[in-house]
């Protein structure tokens, strides 16, 4: 029964109302002028110091709404961490996403490193200048955009932490790239990435040549690389990248979330725990909105009303223009018998959603009446 209670009360996060801004870039290093498409958060106005990690999307005209769409749920029930969510594209593929000159394609391949160039010298300095962006970027593709983030994933001189491989072209001038990580040496990155790579029901070269990139894997132990492989045998390469983005998300991030589980910790064990994965991930995790509003109310729904009550009114120190929490503080009071801060966080978590026309402005005015026939009964 508390854990029905608990979802019913965070499905007040879980409708996103994301903004969505667009830009060009002349760029200086490819012969091409990408339209970008950026997703922010829908927590990103309401506060004015938190920053959020980038993921990058490629291909983005056709995959970058259904996974800014999944990071949106995902980071609302704490299962991955908001990102700014970015879509570019290239009419070139073949000439920027592939790392080697196939000679059958002389002079319209292998200038990958030059989209790597673009990557970090123009779009991610772009995408800081204009948002509070967090040092962890990540980057997604699919087939000859995902052999390009799986070269990225080899890259020492690449900014990316975590790279998402969706059905990669391995087969590329005769496996190419496999052959290169069989020579790396063990030493090879300098610090912590991560990979996810996928393969749908895809025979011949497109299997035959993931299979060969895994052998590469288990036979060459590089440190520093932490990477992951899904199958999907029910989904075609055409259909893969909903299901692939999804779950690359979920793997990635399968010990991001403190308390996954119904097990509770109080806010300096949350904090502690941060602290313990910065190791793995190469980046300190800070509380997101939607963090404290799952931890807070599942504390206080558990019976530890007090760590409840605390990591909510830190949240909305971090947060303080969001209803949700102020609406969730409130909750966490009552169940902690303090009626009188239930009564007064209520009260502001219903003028904010007023202000701010919030869809969520029935449900917070329900639980102010509610508070407020509880008072008056006593």
């Amino acid at each position: 029964m508390k854990i029905f209670i608990l979802l019913f009360a965070l499905v007040l996060s879980s409708v996103s109302y994301a903004k969505s801004e667009r830009f060009v870039i002349k760029s200086a290093i490819i012969d091409e002028s990408p339209t970008i498409q950026v997703s922010l958060p829908d927590t990103y106005s309401l506060s004015n110091s938190s920053s959020y990690p980038v993921l990058v999307v490629l291909d983005g005209s056709t995959q970058f709404q259904h996974i800014a769409a999944g990071n949106q749920f995902l980071s609302t029930y704490a299962i991955a961490p908001e990102m700014i969510v970015v879509s570019v594209s290239t009419l070139k593929r073949m000439l920027y996403f592939t790392p080697t000159e196939h000679e059958q394609f002389a002079g319209r391949s292998g200038k990958a490193h030059l989209f790597k160039d673009f990557l970090n010298k123009e779009l991610l300095p772009k995408l800081q200048e204009k948002y509070r962006v967090a040092p962890y970027y990540m980057i997604t593709g699919h087939s000859l955009a995902g052999l390009f983030t799986s070269y990225l994933a080899l890259e020492k001189s690449s900014l990316f932490n975590a790279h998402i491989s969706i059905s990669p072209s391995f087969w590329w001038d005769d496996k190419a790239l496999v052959k290169h990580y069989a020579g790396m040496k063990r030493d090879h990155l300098t610090s912590p990435k991560r990979w996810f790579l996928s393969i749908a029901n895809e025979p011949g070269e497109m299997s035959e040549s993931y299979q060969a990139m895994l052998e590469a894997l288990e036979a060459n132990k590089i440190d520093n690389l932490h990477w992951f492989s899904k199958s999907f045998p029910e989904d075609t390469h055409d259909s893969t990248p909903l299901v692939g983005n999804a779950t690359a998300l979920k793997t990635i991030f399968n010990d991001w979330n403190a308390v996954p589980e119904i097990d509770v910790m109080p806010l300096k064990e949350l904090r502690q725990y941060y602290k313990s994965i910065v190791a793995d991930y190469d980046y300190e995790f800070k509380l997101s909105l939607h963090q404290y509003n799952v931890y807070g109310l599942k504390a206080a729904y558990e019976g530890k009303t007090n760590w409840g009550v605390e990591i909510l009114e830190q949240g909305v120190k971090d947060f303080p223009k969001s209803e949700i929490l102020w609406d969730s503080l409130a909750t966490a009071y009552e169940l902690d018998d303090k009626i009188n801060q239930a009564l007064s966080a209520s009260k502001l978590a219903l003028e904010l959603a007023q202000r701010n026309d919030s869809i969520f402005t029935s449900e917070i005015t329900s639980q102010n009446k509610y508070l407020n026939s509880i008072n008056a009964s006593k």
